[in-house]
């Protein structure tokens, strides 16, 4: 990422924040109020366009600012039956940062996991580097504005 790992990881998990460049959510909410997340924190996600449709309620069980977050479903939800995720964060030379992105991910019924959970993952994969992509575009706007 073109920032640094606490830059990278404060617009990520900044719900408000991440509103600003996040191409897959339409909605990115801490239940109970506030912007960051915290350890068994619950937050609400719902995809934008099409994917509106699909959102999920996530608990977060681990949390290090600047370092490191782990969340994992809360209850199924839509064609989710299982999924988890945790981002590490970590600091590289001249003011850049590597964001290393670990997810798992399975559908239900178990008819539909069977014919598509595949797919289902790397349709995921895909829009988690789109959605990268637009997290460095905007730390890129963010480090020209306070450059000016």
């Amino acid at each position: 990422m073109p920032a640094s790992a606490a830059a990278t990881f404060e617009a990520f998990h900044n719900h408000q924040t991440r509103l600003k460049w996040d191409s897959l959510l339409s909605r990115a909410e801490i239940e109970g109020g506030g912007c960051h997340p915290y350890i068994d924190a619950i937050s609400y996600n719902q995809g934008r366009g099409w994917k509106r449709y699909l959102s999920m309620r996530t608990r977060f069980v681990n949390y290090r600012t600047s370092e490191l977050a782990s969340a994992v479903l809360v209850e199924p939800s839509g064609p989710f039956k299982w999924w988890a995720a945790t981002m590490r964060h970590r600091d590289l030379s001249g003011g850049t940062s590597e964001l290393v992105y670990t997810f798992t991910l399975q559908l239900r019924p178990a008819v539909l996991a069977s014919l598509v959970n595949g797919l289902a993952i790397r349709m995921f994969e895909y829009e988690t580097r789109k959605r990268f992509l637009e997290l460095g575009r905007y730390l890129t706007r963010q480090a020209d504005c306070s450059h000016r």
